[in-house]
């Protein structure tokens, strides 16, 4: 016996598709979360690779962030992750701990951000809080704020501290 779920009028035995109809689907392996219509949205997530996960504009985002390559944000995360890649848009808003290998700021970062690789702060980018960092490019309007130490200058702190307790 068939049976209808009262939600829905869809019959139980036959699949439905997680697909709203007309829409394309994302790229395999490309999760992407937007409350805007097909037309608003970026063509990033149509070009994004494997392994990227999209929070898109009006999204607020919670939690703990694993298996992500790359971050693209539009909305709101607060979240702790890591990843390959993070990048903020203008209109997003990251607000947490962040372990990467290259972050592109353009809206607003606040927390705790690790970056093993380059962190460029674009025009429109707000970065405050503990920043580490390899290398830096921050474009004129861009701003930083709070605790900022390059990766050399705090391998070369932990090196005199360890010299200093071997000492003792």
């Amino acid at each position: 016996m068939m049976s209808s779920s009262p939600h829905t009028g869809h019959s139980d035995a036959a699949p439905r598709s997680a697909e709203p109809i007309g829409r394309r689907p994302l790229p395999p392996g490309v999760v992407g979360l937007s409350t805007l219509e097909r037309g608003q949205r970026t063509e990033r997530r149509d070009s994004a690779p494997s392994g990227t996960l999209i929070v898109g504009e009006g999204i607020e985002v919670k939690g703990k962030i694993e298996s992500c390559q790359r971050l693209v944000v539009e909305g709101h995360v607060e979240a702790a992750m890591s990843a390959d890649a993070l990048e903020v848009l203008a209109k997003g808003l990251f607000e947490g701990t962040a372990e990467v290998e290259n972050a592109e700021i353009a809206g607003s970062f606040d927390g705790v951000l690790t970056v093993r690789g380059q962190l460029t702060i674009k025009d429109s980018g707000r970065v405050s809080g503990t920043i580490r960092y390899s290398r830096i490019l921050i474009e004129a309007g861009g701003e930083i704020a709070g605790e900022v130490e390059s990766a050399r200058a705090a391998e070369a702190r932990v090196t005199d501290n360890l010299a200093d307790v071997v000492a003792s």
